[in-house]
């Protein structure tokens, strides 16, 4: 029924068609490795940026304490200052001392009052 030459076009498009499967198939496991080596670069420069960023944050956490330290540090001097002002004032050599303002004076912390704003 069948021919020689029937047979080896029935061979030639079975050994085609399997070489082609073939070389598909390589091919696609060729593209599948370079994806997956790709997606593993781009965790791996993730993972990297995070370590940064969690180093970064750390960072300004550790100079926000030295910020608050300092300002607390401030306080405390500026705090100081003023009970010692407020002493000062309250004195029996102040209150003994102590005399109306003239008009002048005044109008001059009231001028020097305002433009401070």
């Amino acid at each position: 029924m069948f021919g020689r030459l029937q047979l080896y076009i029935v061979i030639g498009i079975f050994l085609f068609g399997a070489l082609s499967a073939g070389y598909y198939n390589w091919r696609k496991g060729i593209e599948r490795e370079a994806l997956l080596e790709y997606n593993q670069h781009q965790l791996e420069q993730n993972i990297k940026d995070q370590e940064a960023i969690r180093q970064q944050l750390e960072d300004i956490s550790t100079k926000q304490k030295e910020v608050q330290a300092a300002n607390d540090a401030d306080k405390k001097v500026l705090k100081e200052k003023l009970e010692s002002i407020n002493t000062d004032l309250n004195s029996k050599e102040t209150a003994a001392t102590d005399r109306p303002a003239s008009e002048v004076l005044k109008k001059t912390v009231n001028k020097l009052k305002d433009a401070v704003k």
